[in-house]
């Protein structure tokens, strides 16, 4: 993979580059220079091959960097980010760090990968993000003192992840309970928490994001829900630095409030994004679906159905729209 990524670097200039230009730069064989080329469109780089002139990107690529991520970031923020890591390839960034917790105090730690091999989503699915495609960072927190509230947490990640995206200009932005962040009611990130241990009181969890930047067209025909990405958000294509440093800004603040405050005072920005709330919805449990009206969140962040004159209150489980058209 390393000898991939250094095709794309080299294409990331935007120009067309010849193979045997290509091949003269690495001291490989055009054979070779082709089938990293086609290793990359594999992995859902959109590369062009342009008659007469060679290889180029369709979209151009701008590599993750740590000085420019972290001068994008608050007084406040750079205070709580106690490391900034970025591996080019890894299995995922969650493993990493979840690994890394066993023998390492976490917190305020953030990884990014220009590539996850083994990129995980909620539900044990997989999470797919090409080269360039999206921001694919973890953040570990330890709670010394976890919050009453503290199963709300994948709610209040959720509502801070809709706030970058806000950020970013994004207009229709949205939270499905728990915290998919949706556009236009297509999935434009997901979250991951996983716990690692709890000891003495403390609390230590990795906190996975996944953003979709810019999606190729055969990527998102692989994905088995409507997707999209920033790009099409937008309209025209957005920094991943800057979405990394607006992602990292948002997380570190929303943890450290929830640590002080937990998810009361959020429940009215819930509301603001929830997707959901009013809808007929489909409750997938593991030995049952529930059928109802989602009638938002309680104070420990529990969906709330109503059944006839009943409301429950469910904390897992998957959830859609049944009454979608």
């Amino acid at each position: 993979m390393e000898k991939v990524f250094e095709i794309l670097e080299c294409l990331s200039d935007g120009r067309a580059h010849s193979g045997e230009t290509l091949a003269a730069a690495f001291g490989v064989t055009r054979a070779a220079v082709w089938n990293r080329v086609q290793r990359l469109q594999d992995l859902g780089v959109e590369i062009e091959a342009v008659p007469g002139k060679g290889y180029r990107l369709a979209v151009p690529f701008e590599a993750l960097r740590i000085d420019v991520i972290e001068a994008r970031l608050s007084v406040a923020a750079r205070r709580a980010l106690r490391a900034l890591r970025i591996e080019r390839v890894t299995d995922s960034t969650n493993q990493q760090l979840l690994e890394r917790a066993s023998r390492a105090d976490i917190h305020g730690e953030v990884l990014l990968a220009e590539f996850q091999t083994a990129g995980r989503g909620r539900r044990g699915d997989a999470w797919r993000a090409p080269p360039g495609g999206g921001v694919c960072l973890s953040l570990g927190w330890r709670f010394d003192s976890p919050p009453n509230t503290m199963s709300a947490l994948s709610l209040v990640i959720g509502l801070a992840v809709a706030r970058a995206v806000r950020d970013l200009n994004v207009a229709n932005v949205g939270v499905k309970w728990p915290n998919d962040v949706l556009h236009a009611g297509r999935k434009l990130a997901g979250i991951l928490i996983e716990m690692r241990a709890e000891y003495a009181g403390s609390s230590t969890v990795v906190i996975g994001v996944g953003i979709n930047c810019a999606l190729a067209a055969a990527v998102r025909a692989g994905i088995p829900q409507p997707v999209t990405d920033l790009r099409t958000a937008l309209g025209a294509p957005v920094s991943r630095n800057v979405v990394a440093a607006v992602l990292i800004e948002r997380l570190l603040a929303a943890l450290q409030a929830f640590q002080a405050t937990g998810f009361a005072p959020l429940m009215t920005e819930w509301r603001e994004f929830d997707v959901l709330d009013g809808h007929v919805v489909d409750l997938m449990l593991p030995d049952r679906t529930v059928n109802g009206t989602a009638r938002g969140v309680d104070a420990n962040g529990m969906l709330l159905i109503e059944h006839g004159a009943e409301r429950v209150a469910y904390m897992t489980g998957h959830v859609r729209l049944a009454d979608a058209p």
